[in-house]
């Protein structure tokens, strides 16, 4: 079972160099639905850590938390990406540009599920490189000067942070090889964890710090943070949507994996340089939220702030940590949910500004009201999902420290000002002067929408995700809890369910 996660996605991304792109579009939905069944039976039947293929693989409670949300967002992509492929054909785009599409994607794919399986710290760092190869060439995919300037940002800011994470575990193999030797075994994730206690205490902690600069730039924290909101703004929407909701994620498994370490080794400073980073993240995010002309970078910008959030509340400890895990998978329903519905409205306006945008209540009420939902709910408002992890984040950053939690309060409200002013305007906005003439353009993509311009996916797997987005706050099924509260434990979690 374990070994279908790996093998379904490198055997659609060979498939896909020969098949024509419609037909690829099938066997995707096929193996995307297998991949999250796969996924689905692991987590129901989990009780123990698992080590598969000669050791070099295995699944804890930690990485079956981004295992889980890493199928579950890319099922839904699957189908979004199934509608999206046949408009754009269908507006004119030749199939050719598609060909490498599921290639790529399917690459990335593999590419994460190699990295948040692997055992081996050096497996986890090829794979977490080969993601950039694979998604420098899907943010590019537009074949825009905007689009090549984000990709050539792109991939030397993460290739320059991933150099570092590397550095960062060739120094634990330095202070691991005095144990095991050079041997394999000095990589393995769970031999170093335990012997934790015989490794050098300032190797770690220097190792620590290297990966979570190196590991971190792919993460988004600031100040490392500068090709986020251009790769995610410049892609198509349904590779916006994997990188905001599940790169993210991955890239931070890497830094907890290098927290766990430090931690059976009693070394407990790093969780202030994750408290600072996330804050520092939550911080630059406000300001740069409140100037944002374009909505894909505003999203962006929120995607920095729910992964300082989530840094912050591991670092914070206790019943905040139970609230970054779920605030991962969450997240990443949400911001799914954000960056489909705003591929409908590029799609509806061929327009990317926010001013540009008006009345879409009235011209596309659906995709409209999904994404005013959508901002209410990564902003973490009840009855959205968000608001559970948020409030467990927010109830032990106050019970650390009050001053602390009052700022990060106040930046919150601060940037649910800034994402929910602007999406309104677009949502409800006067139609006058330049912004009149962009209208009828929106009038007319309207028009041919509702004639079957759009395909059907497009619409509702935005709106699924809303409505599970919805559900989830009252009804979280138990076989997750159970993977989350021993997660949880793992970085000194509280159990409160």
């Amino acid at each position: 079972m374990y070994e279908l996660i790996l093998i379904l996605p490198a055997a659609a991304l060979i498939v896909s160099i020969f098949a024509d792109v419609l037909w690829m579009s099938y066997l995707q939905l096929a193996v995307s639905v297998l991949v999250f069944c796969a996924v689905a039976a692991i987590a129901l039947s989990f009780n123990s850590v698992t080590v598969f293929l000669g050791g070099f693989f295995f699944a804890d409670y930690i990485n079956l938390v981004i295992l889980i949300t890493v199928s579950t967002l890319e099922l839904f992509v699957a189908f979004y990406s199934f509608g999206y492929v046949r408009t754009e054909i269908a507006g004119g785009i030749s199939k050719r540009k598609f060909k490498f599409y599921y290639f790529w994607k399917n690459l990335f794919v593999f590419s994460m599920m190699v990295s948040i399986l692997s055992n081996n710290l050096g497996i986890y760092w090829t794979g977490l490189e080969a993601t950039t190869l694979a998604t420098a060439l899907l943010v590019s995919f537009n074949r825009t000067k905007e689009s090549f300037e984000a990709t050539w940002k792109y991939v030397i800011m993460c290739s320059v942070g991933i150099a570092i994470g590397l550095f960062a575990i060739v120094i634990l193999y330095f202070t691991t090889s005095q144990v095991y030797g050079e041997s394999l075994r000095s990589l393995s994730f769970i031999n170093i964890m335990q012997a934790g206690a015989k490794l050098d205490k300032n190797f770690l902690m220097l190792a620590f710090l290297l990966a979570l600069v190196g590991f971190g730039t792919k993460v988004g924290f600031a100040p490392m943070h500068n090709w986020l909101p251009d790769a995610h703004s410049q892609g198509p929407s349904p590779v916006s949507a994997l990188l905001s909701g599940v790169l993210l994620n991955t890239a931070l498994l890497g830094i907890l994996r290098f927290y766990q370490i430090n931690g059976v080794a009693g070394i407990y400073y790093p969780r202030y340089f994750l408290i600072g980073f996330g804050f520092f993240t939550i911080l630059v995010s406000a300001f740069s939220v409140i100037k944002q002309t374009d909505y894909k970078r505003l999203f962006a910008f929120s995607s920095m702030e729910n992964m300082g959030i989530i840094a912050l509340g591991f670092g914070i400890g206790g019943i905040a940590v139970i609230g970054s895990l779920l605030q991962i998978f969450f997240h990443a329903l949400n911001k799914g949910l954000l960056f489909l519905s705003s591929g409908n409205v590029l799609a509806a306006t061929h327009e990317r500004r926010i001013d540009k945008i008006r009345s879409l209540s009235k011209n596309f009420p659906v995709t409209a009201l999904v994404l005013l939902f959508g901002v209410m709910g990564i902003s973490g408002m009840p009855p959205f999902a968000m608001f559970l992890g948020e409030i467990y984040i927010m109830t032990g950053v106050f019970r650390s420290n009050i001053l602390l939690g009052f700022l990060v309060f106040i930046l919150l409200v601060f940037i649910f000002i800034g994402l929910f002013g602007k999406i309104l305007k677009m949502y409800m906005g006067n139609t006058d002067n330049e912004a009149g003439e962009e209208l009828k353009s929106g009038k007319k993509a309207h028009k041919e929408i509702n004639e079957g311009a759009i395909h059907p996916f497009m619409v509702y797997v935005p709106l699924i995700l809303l409505l599970l987005s919805s559900l989830l706050l009252f009804y979280i099924p138990s076989p997750f809890l159970n993977i989350v509260k021993s997660a949880s434990a793992e970085f000194g979690g509280r159990i409160i369910f």
